[in-house]
């Protein structure tokens, strides 16, 4: 599949996931009466997930859609086993002063022609590269305590919040009333928050620290 049609099945999704029977019940929490703001928001909102919904299914993490669920450290561990080590000790294979030990002499019996490996050197040398600097960027958030599924979930929300701000919603931002039967806080602004998270990513999340420190800081 090109990635053009990948793109498009992304897109497709999300128009799916921000229909208009989506955006009926998202302008009842906003408060949304203006039907061009509206449909200016549900293009934002069809951009954004499409957009997250191509990371979420090309990034380990604990989102629905995603390829696997692996920790920092794991993925750090399995790039040194599975390509660093490996792609260092075949290189070192590879090089001009080991040509000798492809020998096929005496099958037949003129003198060898060596195949050229510079190619597939060059080639493993950027991988080799590659793998390396991933495996030094996953180590250092590991020492910053930076999962990608929390922080996944972080970008999601600014991106939602942002798309919130950029239209004159009927809501002001806020973080809600308790509501003891739900046992969270409800409002028009966290509901909307909340129900656009979930069109995204599929899950339902609480998201009240979230909010709190977008109403505290403006994020």
């Amino acid at each position: 599949m090109s990635d053009d049609s990948a793109m498009n099945d992304f897109h497709g999704a999300a128009q799916i996931a921000f229909d208009d029977a989506v955006m009926v019940k998202l302008a009842a929490m906003l408060r949304l009466l203006d039907p061009q703001v509206l449909e200016a928001l549900q293009c934002d909102l069809v951009t954004i997930c499409a957009h997250y919904q191509e990371i979420i299914a090309t990034l380990p993490c604990d989102l629905p859609g995603a390829p696997l669920n692996m920790s920092l450290t794991k993925r750090g561990d399995w790039l040194e086993t599975n390509v660093i080590n490996p792609a260092e000790k075949l290189a070192a294979a590879l090089v001009e002063d080991k040509r000798p030990m492809f020998s096929t002499w005496p099958y037949p019996l003129t003198p060898p022609k060596f195949r050229d490996n510079s190619a597939l050197l060059s080639e493993l040398q950027n991988l080799l590269g590659e793998a390396t600097r991933l495996r030094d960027v996953l180590r250092s958030q590991q020492a910053d305590d930076a999962g990608h599924s929390q922080e996944l979930r972080a970008e999601i929300f600014i991106s939602i919040v942002e798309a919130q701000r950029k239209h004159p919603i009927g809501v002001p931002a806020s973080r809600g009333v308790y509501d003891a039967e739900f046992r969270q806080r409800r409002g028009g602004y966290v509901d909307a928050v909340r129900f656009i998270f979930k069109q995204i990513t599929g899950v339902e999340e609480n998201l009240d620290r979230l909010i709190g420190q977008e109403i505290r800081f403006k994020l």
